[in-house]
């Protein structure tokens, strides 16, 4: 006998027994669907992350000022954090940035106009350089510039939504909003700003210098964020701006500098291993389902005792009677494996199409590739599952005397 052979023979003894060999594949077929759909899901979002951050380009710089590293009882002299003053300083001594913007958060706040209001809307203090760096699209208007910046104007750009909430009719421009402690005139309306997940729409974007001086009373600046120019590298860049740094402190590293594609390698790092261990932990019950093709091997073994011992008795050697019962519990591992590959490729098209209508995490939804390799590996796995488990049952066949096999009713 040889194996295409067996092979039809294990095919031929799923079709007898439909029921019992789908309930023993089950295990099998949850531990592939599972190891197959969350490789997937860990693709999706690590293809998602690098489509993100393509938007703001491998060459963006992020600077942010993180006091809590000093030393017990350390000081910085008169360096007093981040401020416009740092801003200048680098773009005058590190002529490889194109584009240096000072960025600060101003959490959410009610806007007002006449007896509208507008709740939670996210105040964003910006240098001009920011619009950008962040490729913020304007609707109609005009965008915050660096003479605003310079005169310290009472001026803003609000987003498409809050200007609907506000102005329904759409006559925003030169119209003047009302925040808690501040009055705004709208220079200029932008589309909905979206990036990384953020999906609040309700924007308001104001001059770095109005919101510090007219408004909060401070000169902070919670971020800068940096270009290199193109031909340079981020981390050759990095390295000079650091260089500057250093000089302001004393060489205390008190900041924080990392350059947008570092960052998309942690997370892309932080989702595969965590895709990696959850994939693990769902393989785990692909040995339950080994155990339960164990199980039911030896209940075949002891149905087919008779056959076995017909077989022998006319002239099958040991070899051939352990390569069927191995052949058997392989496909039967196998089938459950193909199956589970099936549902994880239909629950991913189902999931990339809820994602799509919900536009979560954007409105392109969160494709999910599906993962050839991964499934295919995760399919082998299971056929050698149960070639280890159905060993000891085809070992069992193997060694049973023909002549008390015969006997057996």
């Amino acid at each position: 006998m040889n194996v295409f052979e067996s092979f039809r023979i294990a095919l031929n003894m799923l079709r007898l027994h439909k029921l019992r060999a789908f309930l023993t594949m089950v295990g099998v077929i949850i531990g592939v669907m599972s190891v197959t759909i969350i490789t997937m899901i860990s693709n999706g979002f690590q293809v998602y992350l690098a489509k993100e951050f393509s938007k703001i380009g491998s060459d963006t710089l992020y600077l942010s000022y993180n006091p809590g590293r000093l030393k017990p009882g350390e000081t910085l002299g008169g360096f007093d954090g981040l401020t416009p003053e740092v801003i200048e300083l680098i773009r005058k001594r590190v002529p490889e940035v194109a584009v240096t913007a000072g960025y600060r958060e101003l959490g959410q706040k009610k806007a007002t106009f006449a007896e509208k209001e507008a709740k939670e809307v996210r105040i964003n203090a910006i240098d001009p350089a920011f619009i950008e760096l962040n490729s913020v699209t304007l609707k109609k208007g005009r965008h915050l510039n660096q003479e605003d910046l310079a005169m310290v104007r009472n001026v803003c750009t609000i987003s498409d939504e809050v200007e609907d909430i506000l102005f329904p009719s759409g006559d925003s421009l030169g119209k003047l909003i009302q925040f808690p402690g501040i009055v705004l005139e709208v220079v200029g309306v932008t589309e909905k700003l979206e990036l990384m997940g953020n999906r609040n729409t309700k924007v308001c974007f104001v001059p770095l210098s109005t919101a510090n001086q007219k408004w909060v009373g401070d000169r902070r600046v919670d971020l800068v964020v940096m270009k290199a120019k193109k031909g340079e590298k981020p981390n050759d860049v990095m390295d000079k701006v650091w260089v500057t740094l250093m000089g302001l402190t004393g060489n205390k590293a008190v900041f924080e500098l990392e350059s947008s594609e570092n960052v998309l390698k942690v997370f892309q790092g932080v989702v595969g291993v965590a895709g990696t261990l959850l994939a693990g932990i769902a393989a785990l019950s692909l040995l339950v389902g080994g155990i339960g093709i164990m199980n039911i091997m030896l209940v075949s073994v002891t149905e087919r005792t008779r056959e076995i011992g017909l077989r022998k008795a006319v002239g099958a050697p040991r070899r051939t009677i352990l390569l069927q019962f191995l052949i058997e519990a392989a496909t039967l591992s196998l089938v459950g494996g193909l199956i589970g590959m099936g549902i994880a490729y239909g629950l991913g098209l189902g999931v990339t199409a809820l994602t799509v209508v919900k536009e979560f995490p954007n409105k392109g939804g969160l494709p999910l590739p599906f993962p050839i390799t991964a499934a295919l590996g995760a399919a082998a796995f299971s056929a050698i599952i149960g070639v280890v488990f159905g060993f000891f049952p085809a070992l069992s066949a193997s060694k049973l005397d023909p002549i008390v096999a015969l006997r057996t009713e």
